[in-house]
């Protein structure tokens, strides 16, 4: 037999040469492309399996399977379950059980659960509370609650409000309420509201402001802002503006203002909590234009707190630029311990770093005090190094009175170093 080889200067650099333009074609596609094609994948696997559930689901059964990525086996599996579930209840459970004990057989039980569901929850509800436990029965009543809210939200959520309270109950009562806000808000709202006083109420609308909050957080602060003066009312502000200010924080701090007068400043400091953390920058141009006020003033101490946990040389700069003022006082003294307990050595040599002067006395007046419950010594050269002589003793005498908790010895040694005056030494005596 004559084998023909390939030309090596010829043809195996032409290969080589498509190659490379077909990898560099690749790696030009653009990422909304690749997510397009991933998602197109993901529709067709889904397609695949709720087709083999009503035709054949012991052929869609070994297909699922024999998936080696594992996110493509579980979308399979678990669209496979609810297909074949809606026909045939008893045997895809029956399937699902002779998995081993793991995340794929919960989540396949909890589809199949779905599935019957959406023609006979009752039935899937008593099987679930008769055969289950743990996470599975959670998970398994979440997925009865949401496919039963698909044609009767009221019945899926009072169903689910009448589990005994516990994270089953609270799970199923999250997916009827997120269906029923996903139709018709108002009636979900209505609903909520009529519940007779206690915890179920109270649990119904908290979650209720959770699910509306996620999928439309301006519609739901319009419900909100009517309860806001209440009990019930206090907590669904703090869930609105948690999941607002994470995606618009703007609007989240402009609705601040339609609250009660005392409750705002609590409101404006959830969004810098939350702003802060991903956009400081904006967060703190937006509370520059704060009139003077109490409310001012809590908005940037906290915003200075918040930044300080991410990137504390900024946080401690942008207070130091503000101007004079009792809030530039309170956001400086607690930018500078967040740093100072985080990241002790780099506040050190930072605030060492600082030329000699009011900011600088401030600096190590504050840190000195944090240093000092774990290092002292060093905290104590630090506050010996502040040049307002009044600040330098009052920071000494607080950083010692510290040391000495710990170690007096080693505290007397150090003062006895010192060239300390009179009037410092008198305020220093044990």
């Amino acid at each position: 037999m004559i084998i023909i080889r390939p030309n090596p200067t010829s043809d195996s650099s032409k290969n080589t040469t498509k190659l490379t333009k077909y990898n560099k074609s690749r790696s030009s596609i653009p990422d909304d492309v690749q997510t397009l094609r991933k998602n197109d994948r993901s529709r067709s696997l889904i397609d695949l399996a709720k087709k083999l559930g009503q035709s054949d689901p012991a052929a869609g059964w070994k297909h699922g399977m024999n998936l080696n990525n594992l996110n493509d086996r579980a979308e399979f599996m678990a669209e496979l379950m609810s297909s074949w579930a809606s026909v045939d209840p008893d045997s895809a459970l029956a399937k699902a059980s002779e998995l081993g004990s793991g995340q794929l057989k919960t989540e396949c039980i909890a589809a199949a659960c779905g599935g019957w569901a959406s023609r006979d929850p009752m039935a899937a509800a008593k099987w679930v509370e008769d055969n289950l436990t743990g996470p599975s029965k959670t998970q398994s009543s979440a997925a009865i609650a949401s496919a039963w809210a698909e044609f009767a939200p009221d019945k899926a959520t009072i169903w689910s409000s009448s589990l005994p309270p516990g994270t089953t109950s609270q799970a199923a009562l999250s997916k009827a309420l997120k269906v029923w806000v996903d139709s018709d808000p108002k009636a979900a709202s209505d609903w909520a509201a009529s519940q007779p006083e206690g915890d179920k109420r109270s649990t119904a609308l908290l979650q209720l402001a959770v699910e509306w909050a996620d999928q439309d957080p301006t519609g739901a602060s319009e419900w909100i802002a009517n309860k806001a003066g209440t009990e019930e009312g206090s907590e669904m502000v703090d869930v609105l503006l948690n999941r607002w200010s994470a995606d618009d924080p703007v609007s989240a701090a402009n609705w601040v203002k339609s609250l009660p007068a005392d409750q705002q400043d609590e409101a404006y400091s959830m969004v810098l909590s939350v702003w802060g953390a991903s956009d400081p920058a904006s967060a703190s141009t937006w509370v520059s234009h704060f009139p003077p006020s109490k409310t001012r003033e809590q908005a940037i101490t906290t915003l200075a707190e918040t930044w300080a946990g991410i990137n504390p040389q900024a946080a401690v700069s942008w207070t130091l630029d503000l101007p004079d003022s009792a809030e530039k006082n309170k956001a400086l003294d607690q930018s500078v311990r967040v740093w100072a307990l985080n990241e002790r050595d780099s506040a050190s040599a930072w605030i060492n770093s600082q030329s000699v002067g009011p900011d600088a006395d401030k600096l190590r007046s504050t840190a000195s005090i944090v240093i000092a419950e774990h290092n002292p010594k060093d905290a104590a050269q630090m506050a010996n190094a502040i040049s307002n002589p009044s600040t330098r003793q009052d920071a000494i005498v607080n950083v010692v009175r510290q040391w000495r908790k710990k170690d007096p010895k080693g505290a007397s040694e150090w003062i006895n170093q010192q060239s300390f005056d009179t009037t410092t030494l008198q305020r220093l005596e044990p």
